[in-house]
């Protein structure tokens, strides 16, 4: 039985994608409501939430007592073509580039310091006035270039107000400007972005969100794509080797210090499973996720069931390019921190990687790997 709800916490994170923070659950643990993933959800709620039930004897559909309202709400609009939305991302991003300063990417500072192309990221202005005065600019920018009125539909992050008036974000203000993070296509096109705050806050983990406006007028959903940063990257002739990691930011490290590797990146730990054993068929993939993949069992079941479906992948194509885990210094939470920092990096087989869970994270991988040997 529903007892209420609650926040997770860093002593209860979220079960599907291990975050301690924007997510929730029932007091019971039976439901969980995921902000960041909505894969293979039993449904979605009306701000595009992933649902997932545990107790299966719950019916998916006659937990609550739904409000009418709720199926009055605005039809999600379809995705826009890649090409509108990677013209329309561009744009955004040149009219409210990021500034020349390097303490607004807090914990990234070396990606400005390097002079890495942070022309590509954006900000999104705290204000709703401003973001609609940048909504103006946008649409007088637009108009010059193609000579007609722009549409907005199918681009996440946009939708209608009143009035039919274009709205980007929220329509209240933020705590502080966001910092606006593009995701790009294998061609290195703008698919969707995520926010970012920017500036130090009282969590020392980066709180991350899509640029998203489900449920609003004429407003849809980002998804969770996949990160393609070697799309802009990869140097090399042919891609041999496929890493993945979490974050753009990330990846735009990982990609500089590794440019031999086709570097990609998903938005969380348990998202864009089924693209990132695409992009890695018939090819080496290293799996650099933070190092609490070894401590925290949410993050651990996210990735067991990722190794389950790349070793289902290799065994149906009857192929043997290895499947390796980065691991380093612990005193360092994700793999931008050891390569800046010049520490050694080390490679795990799955097996190795089984034996250094904790005993609560093992359970979790085991599960997910249940029934697949680890032996060729």
């Amino acid at each position: 039985m529903i007892t209420g709800y609650q926040r997770v916490s860093r002593k209860s994170p979220c079960r599907i994608c291990g975050k301690p923070d924007w997510c929730s659950t029932t007091k019971d643990y039976n439901i969980a409501f995921c902000a960041r993933s909505a894969t293979n959800a039993d449904r979605l709620s009306i701000k595009g939430w992933g649902i997932f039930y545990y107790d299966r004897r719950i019916p998916s559909r006659g937990v609550y007592n739904q409000p009418k309202r709720i199926f009055k709400r605005a039809k999600s609009t379809s995705l826009a073509p890649i090409e509108i939305r990677n013209w329309i991302y561009q744009r955004l991003i040149k009219l409210s580039p990021l500034p020349a300063n390097s303490e607004l990417i807090y914990g990234n500072e070396w990606l400005v310091r390097k002079g890495q192309d942070c022309g590509r990221f954006g900000i999104l202005p705290k204000l709703a006035t401003e973001r609609h005065r940048l909504v103006l600019s946008l649409i007088e920018l637009l108009v010059k270039e193609k000579g007609t009125i722009p549409f907005f539909e199918g681009v996440p992050g946009f939708w209608r107000g009143s009035k039919r008036r274009t709205r980007l974000g929220s329509d209240f203000d933020y705590d502080t400007d966001l910092l606006l993070i593009p995701f790009l296509d294998s061609n290195g096109l703008i698919q969707a972005c995520q926010l970012k705050i920017m500036g130090k806050t009282k969590s020392t983990s980066g709180k991350y969100q899509w640029l998203s406006s489900i449920g609003r007028s004429q407003g849809c959903s980002s998804g969770s794509p996949l990160h393609h940063e070697g799309s802009v990257g990869f140097s090399a002739k042919t891609i041999e080797t496929v890493l993945v990691t979490e974050g753009v930011l990330k990846a735009a490290t990982a990609q500089h210090f590794m440019p031999d590797r086709y570097v990609v990146a998903n938005g969380g730990v348990s998202t864009s499973h089924r693209e990132i054993v695409n992009v890695a068929r018939r090819r080496i993939l290293e799996i650099a996720f933070d190092v609490d993949s070894f401590t925290n069992p949410h993050v651990a079941r996210a990735m067991a069931s990722l190794l389950a479906l790349r070793i289902r992948a290799q065994r149906f194509l009857s192929c043997g390019k290895p499947t390796k885990i980065l691991a380093w210094d612990r005193r360092f939470k994700g793999i931008d921190d050891p390569l800046i920092a010049g520490a050694s990096l080390k490679y795990l087989d799955m097996s190795d990687w089984l034996r250094l869970l904790t005993p609560e994270c093992f359970h979790e991988a085991s599960h997910q790997l249940a029934g697949i040997s680890l032996t060729k």
